[in-house]
């Protein structure tokens, strides 16, 4: 990973689908890296109002029965604007997810189907830069 000590980066981990969730949460964390899970976009929010600068990044999945990914990450870029922030989803190549994405300062978009290690080199990514 670069220069980057991997044992202090934190991500902060947003999907309603517990298995999934869990096995995202298990590839991360043995990639050295120390995962905040949470089943709840609106538990999520409240976690990070309270310590924004304790996350170095946010993943979330879109489709969220309180809250979808993307205002989950309006509102997540609204404290803290630097902050990296990848939508994990089964809807890559809609038009209008993509340009709220973007408009919104979601950093990628990572497809749900694809596999684990996308999702890991997204991380890397924003996390090495």
């Amino acid at each position: 990973m670069g220069g980057v000590c991997v044992d202090r980066i934190n991500i902060l981990l947003v999907d309603d689908e517990e298995t999934l969730l869990s096995l995202m949460q298990e590839v991360l964390e043995n990639r050295g890296y120390k995962v905040l899970a949470s089943t709840s976009s609106v538990a999520a929010l409240n976690i990070f109002s309270v310590t924004p600068s304790r996350f170095d990044l946010v993943i979330s999945d879109e489709k969220m029965p309180e809250m979808s990914g993307t205002d989950l990450a309006e509102e997540i870029l609204r404290i803290r604007p630097d902050i990296p922030f990848i939508l994990h989803t089964d809807y890559p190549g809609d038009v209008a997810l993509e340009g709220k994405a973007s408009t919104c300062g979601i950093r990628a978009i990572v497809r749900k189907s694809g596999s684990m290690r996308d999702l890991i080199a997204s991380v890397c990514r924003f996390l090495d830069s």
